[in-house]
């Protein structure tokens, strides 16, 4: 059975160690890919998260003030509900930006390995990735 290995490395030579190491444990050449990826854990999306509770929240009070406004009819029952999705939309727009703003430029890029080989060579391949200095080492 295949397996496919992937792994983060964070600067050039530990990406071709990782090669020189895939294809000694068996790995053929053609089967290994590399590319520039954002790394998923240097976006946390906390910002995002409590944009849009305090938008929600915002949102719902505004909405409520307009049951004072009794003129409004019908406008005055979806008050609220419009306030609570229009600040929670708006809230997660601006934490959401607050996050990406928080990185230097964009989430950090580093190089994505992965390899598809026999799953008998794939225990000893994990081990030479993480000796190069892998880093998420996952097999699938």
């Amino acid at each position: 059975m295949e397996k496919t290995i992937t792994a983060f490395f964070d600067t050039d030579e530990e990406l071709e160690a990782a090669r020189s190491a895939a294809r000694r444990s068996g790995a053929d050449a053609d089967r290994i890919n590399v590319c520039r990826a954002t790394d998923p854990s240097s976006f946390s999306g906390k910002n995002t998260i409590t944009g849009a509770l305090a938008g929600a929240a915002v949102g719902t009070v505004i909405g409520l003030g307009a049951i004072a406004l009794e003129s409004m009819g019908a406008v005055t029952t979806a008050g609220p509900v419009a306030g609570l999705i229009s600040g929670a939309v708006l809230g997660a727009i601006v934490g959401g930006f607050a996050d990406y703003s928080q990185h230097s430029s964009a989430p950090e890029e580093r190089w994505l390995f992965s390899v598809s080989m026999d799953e008998s060579g794939a225990g000893t391949a994990v081990r030479e990735l993480k000796r190069c200095g892998a880093d998420k080492v996952s097999v699938y």
